[in-house]
């Protein structure tokens, strides 16, 4: 049996830094902050010991730009004692432009943040004490260097070099993140030590289409000596469901296995989530065990269909998973820490449990951050969501020479064999909105011929490298040269996926027209939001600075042209009364909410069952954030969730309502059910005068809501007798529950004028549980306990009146008698009129 150890205990020293930082270039190295996984990033590694202030604070991110253009160099020393026959250093990530010495021989020169290396160091590794350096060269500066040679080329967000360099790009500083050219060891070092060793595990699966036999590829990388490899597969409750064993001595063997009735996995509003357990063992001649591997799987059948619409042009773009069509909401999502060896387990499990918590089926990760760690994955896989996966190429012109195809091929292969064994995985993207910047740029994105010669020369990489490396290592994955892509232009919406700025960039419609506005996909769109109050004042420091216009929140908002289109959105929808912080903050998040909860409400209904598959998915700009500031996402950097939050959570329920006003006072009224039976069900729904809360007019109907599909309820119902009467909706099952709600409210909200006699009250009816009533109609409540550590299923909602009594559970923490309550609501310190 051999041996793997991680390398840890690094110390760290800069090299080499700007004029004027000279000080820092005889710095003696220092211990690297304890994080219990072996890795090692220079910023953490200042701050923890208070070189540098945390740039997450204030504007402080200003005073540590020197940081990146310096060279750092990280050592280590470590004791040997084997006499086995091999040993391996494995590098899990570096950081990007690395040189490595072990015991004073150069064994490894890296300039691809994404890829890992496994170098032999047998002849060269000794008994006793060892030396292992790693020398950062600035990422910064050699991205310069590369660029001078070549030019200067088209990119949104960041510096123009990042696309000279295999980094992860949202470092250069992106719309929302800042610029933070951090390096490092992000991934750990492990000493493998062995005579004979399983290195890797890939597993292939193929499902059939009947779902009763699904085919299993084991492909087994070993190294050194052996004999025989004997795999074993134990279902989920640990029942052995196959057992097989192959002989042979090669570096990579493929084991085949069938499995009969298999249980599959589904994405979590589908279907239960088996994960099979695969034991790998390698013998040796005298068939004792020298080397085991473990790892786990999900067998699902993943297809992307593309066929022809009824009634409409172009095709669909679903995704069925299992023969069961799809309709994929959920979000984008971004490395959830400026310096990502940050984050925990915890972290990962808290984000994924949001998404799921959201009612959220799919998480697309963004091609300008990192390949994320194995545990993100492992989570999907646990948890039920699907993963739309892309290479990690973002909004550029990127060069193409043979050099960098081939580190790329080299990064793509890695990555693709350590993905390929995830079921939540489910699409590879060849890159993010790099398309687009040809269009912009006014070069076509179709000229045949060598690509390499035009002026797009990575379209080599999209459309040729990355779909043959999938293909050959991930064979039946869907690959998509990019997002968006699909028809003539990157901008078709009746092919493929399209990201929908036009609300916010672009045109700036105003988003009660998203039903206008919608695709096959829409894998991107959003609206910019403060974060809590909580956060901004652990985000700034100086008590002068907590107000919405400051220098430091300004610099918390990295959104081109925000003030202007912040100002527009809130002020062309809402009545702003007070521009005090926290009113600041609310009416952005309503603002917000509103926003988003119209683009799922109105694309969910063009799911309208087979052949019909207008809209088939929509992943909001996006779940999560780098560092606390002001920016799109949905959930703060402290994983505080924003209301859009939990709008975006109603809408996306496996049961809904949807609601929409037509510019001629009428209404239009569906169901939109998720779940694969019919459903029978109470449907309910009131006018009611916003003013007085009377109700004017009442119906209780009988539906039957159609499996995995929207249903028309209502259309064209004319509004009686004023445009100032919101329409109140409810689904009731046959135990008398309330399963769906919704309100149709007139906009712009900014004229309605509510009753200044409003009050919202709260009754606690246990630990777990309480109830908010309005006696009149009421938008908005927000509520917060005051110890600010319990968390509720639900927020901003809304109340039709007295009679509309809502229960909100605690999810996390519990209530007392004594818990108090903060409550907030649209127009609460209305002025008198």
């Amino acid at each position: 049996m051999g041996t793997s150890t991680i390398i840890s205990d690094w110390m760290w020293r800069c090299v080499k830094t700007p004029s004027g930082y000279e000080k820092y270039i005889s710095r003696e190295f220092e211990p690297s902050v304890k994080n219990g996984r072996g890795t090692a990033l220079i910023h953490t590694d200042l701050i923890s010991r208070g070189v540098i202030p945390d740039p997450f604070l204030d504007r402080n991110e200003n005073l540590v730009q020197w940081i990146g253009e310096s060279d750092w160099e990280y050592i280590t020393e470590f004791t040997y004692d084997s006499h086995l026959q091999h040993a391996d250093l494995v590098f899990g990530g570096l950081d990007t432009f690395a040189t490595v010495v072990l015991n004073d021989t150069k064994i490894l020169t890296s300039n691809n943040m994404f890829q890992n290396h496994r170098v032999d160091v047998t002849e060269i590794i000794r008994n006793g004490k060892n030396s292992l350096s790693i020398l950062f060269e600035s990422t910064y500066l050699k991205g310069k260097e590369l660029e001078s040679k070549a030019n200067v080329l088209p990119c949104w967000n960041g510096d123009a070099s990042r696309l000279y360099v295999r980094k992860a790009q949202y470092h250069y500083g992106w719309d929302w993140g800042p610029v933070l050219l951090t390096c490092g060891i992000f991934s750990p070092v492990k000493l493998d030590v062995y005579d004979a060793s399983i290195t890797d595990v890939g597993i292939l699966t193929d499902v059939e289409e009947s779902l009763d036999l699904v085919h299993i590829k084991v492909l087994v990388y070993a190294s050194g000596e052996y004999s025989e490899i004997i795999v074993q597969v134990n279902d989920e409750s640990g029942e052995l469901v196959a057992r097989t064993n192959v002989k042979g001595s090669d570096s990579i063997v493929t084991v085949p296995i069938d499995i009969e009735s298999p249980h599959l996995w589904y994405p979590h509003k589908y279907g239960p989530q088996p994960l099979y357990s695969f034991y790998i063992s390698l013998l040796s001649r005298d068939r004792q065990v020298i080397s085991t591997f473990e790892r786990k799987a999900g067998f699902r059948r993943a297809e992307v269909i593309q066929e022809q619409l009824t009634d409409q042009s172009g095709t669909s773009f679903y995704f069925k998973i299992n023969n069961i069509p799809v309709f994929c909401a959920g979000s984008n999502w971004i490395p959830a820490h400026s310096f990502h060896t940050a984050l925990t387990e915890r972290d990962y499990k808290d984000w994924i449990r949001l998404a799921v918590d959201g009612n959220q089926d799919m998480l697309r990760i963004w091609g300008g951050g990192v390949y994320e760690y194995d545990i993100f994955y492992e989570l999907c896989d646990q948890y039920g969501i699907l993963v739309w996966q892309d290479f990690m190429f973002g909004c550029g012109l990127y060069p193409y020479c043979s050099d960098l195809a081939e580190s790329i091929s080299l990064e793509a292969e890695q990555q693709v064999c350590r993905l390929r064994n995830y079921c939540s995985v489910v699409l590879f993207a060849g890159n993010n909105e790099d398309y687009q910047v040809a269009e912009a740029n006014g070069i076509k994105i179709d000229t045949p011929g060598d690509l390499t010669k035009t002026d797009f020369p990575a379209r080599e990489y999209y459309e040729k490298i990355l779909p043959h490396v999938t293909e050959k290592h991930y064979p039946g994955i869907y690959y998509h040269r990019g997002s968006p892509y699909g028809g003539a232009t990157t901008k078709d919406r009746s092919i493929g996926d399209i990201h929908q700025w036009n609300v916010w960039h672009g045109t700036q419609e105003k988003y009660q027209d998203w039903a206008k506005l919608s695709g096959r996909f829409v894998s991107e769109f959003g609206m910019l939001a403060f974060p809590k109050l909580q956060t901004i004042q652990a985000m700034i420091t100086d008590p002068d600075e907590l107000y919405p216009q400051s220098k430091t929140m300004d610099h918390h908002d990295k959104a081109d042209g925000f003030e202007r289109r912040l100002a527009l959105y809130v002020m062309e929808n809402l009545r702003v009364t007070d521009m005090n912080l926290a009113s600041w903050i609310y009416a952005t998040q309503l603002m917000q909410a509103e926003c988003l909860a119209y683009a799922y409400r109105c694309w969910r209904r063009e799911w309208r069952g087979s052949g019909r598959e207008y809209v088939a998915g929509a992943l909001v700009w996006q779940l999560d954030d780098c560092w606390p500031v002001t920016s799109w996402a949905i959930c703060d950097f402290f994983k505080r969730p924003k209301l859009a939050y939990f709008a975006i959570k109603r809408e996306c329920a496996k049961i809904q309502i949807g609601m929409y006003r037509n510019n001629d006072d009428t209404i239009d009224i569906w169901g939109v059910n998720s779940t694969l039976k019919c459903e029978s069900l109470q449907f309910r729904y009131q006018v009611i005068e916003v003013h007085s809360g009377k109700v004017v007019m009442s119906e209780n109907l009988l539906v039957q809501l159609l499996p995995n599909q929207s249903t028309e309820l209502i259309t064209g119902y004319k509004i009686e007798p004023s445009p100032y009467v919101f329409v109140f909706a409810q689904l009731i099952d046959s135990h008398g529950f309330e399963v769906g709600r919704a309100f149709d409210w007139p906009q712009p909200l900014k004229y309605l004028k509510f009753s200044q006699s409003t009050k919202v009250t709260t009754e606690i009816v246990d630990n777990k549980t309480v109830k908010i009533r309005s006696d009149f109609p009421v938008k908005g409540v927000a509520i917060e306990a005051d110890s600010g550590t319990v968390e509720f299923h639900d927020n901003g909602i809304d109340l039709a009146g007295p009679d509309d009594i809502f229960e909100l559970k605690v999810v996390n923490g519990s209530l007392t008698e004594d818990t108090l309550f903060s409550v907030e609501y649209y127009m609460k310190n209305q002025e008198s009129t």
